[in-house]
């Protein structure tokens, strides 16, 4: 996967009748929110998950041609590298990261971009705002320490388009922790919820598949006091 990856520039969109599955978990509300995919593609993707008038969609790319096709269906746009960007902390009700999946070359060690991308990004959302990750399975190790910190009501689904599984790809749902909630995390807890991670990958063919019917169980609830729109670092 990864010379393929490369000559994609790690590019896996999310198929459209898997994005439309993802939106079935969602309780958007009537009164708007703020969502971001800070790898958004062409953006067909993100526009299924987070359609509707409520939404205020917001999208990174770097891919000259996916940008100004993104633009379309978002609200703004940047035209840039994702690591470059920096959204105000708490700003989005909505993060849908389906990131590069290569690795990163450090002066001192290399990370896999998954992690990378989670640690950048998954600040944006405000308490309780919904994650949308999509990697594959054998890579949410990497994302497990940040997914037991930072993340509760956690589910992991197997991604059944044929696309999907050739790169045995599954979808993470989550919602961001408040600060108490994280301090009241239990060592044991901790222990168990990384286990569970770093196990994703061997137990691929055991893991729910997404369906077509679900319970509304994620809600991007809105802060007025918390919206912002994301710039470019300087």
């Amino acid at each position: 996967m990864r010379i393929q990856g490369k000559l994609r520039l790690g590019y896996f969109p999310l198929p459209v009748s898997e994005a439309r599955r993802v939106r079935t978990w969602l309780c958007c509300p009537a009164s708007a929110y703020s969502a971001i995919d800070p790898c958004i593609g062409d953006g067909t993707a993100f526009s299924e998950i987070a359609g509707g008038i409520s939404a205020r969609r917001y999208g990174v790319e770097l891919d000259a041609y996916r940008a100004e096709l993104a633009a379309i269906v978002v609200d703004e746009l940047i035209h840039g590298d994702c690591l470059e960007v920096h959204c105000p902390v708490e700003s989005a009700g909505l993060l849908f990261l389906n990131p590069p999946y290569d690795w990163t070359i450090g002066a001192t060690r290399s990370e896999r971009t998954e992690r990378v991308f989670l640690a950048h990004t998954y600040r944006w959302l405000k308490v309780g705002g919904v994650l949308i990750l999509v990697v594959p399975a054998a890579h949410v190790r990497e994302c497990g320490e940040i997914l037991t910190s930072q993340f509760k009501d956690t589910r992991v689904f197997r991604l059944t388009d044929p696309e999907c599984v050739r790169y045995r790809q599954v979808v993470v749902l989550a919602k961001r922790r408040s600060r108490r909630e994280r301090e009241q995390l239990r060592d044991n807890e901790i222990v168990a919820r990384r286990a569970q991670s770093a196990n994703v990958g061997g137990n691929y063919e055991r893991l729910t598949p997404l369906g077509d019917i679900a319970t509304p169980s994620y809600d991007p609830r809105w802060r007025r006091c918390q919206t912002g729109i994301p710039r470019p670092s300087t």
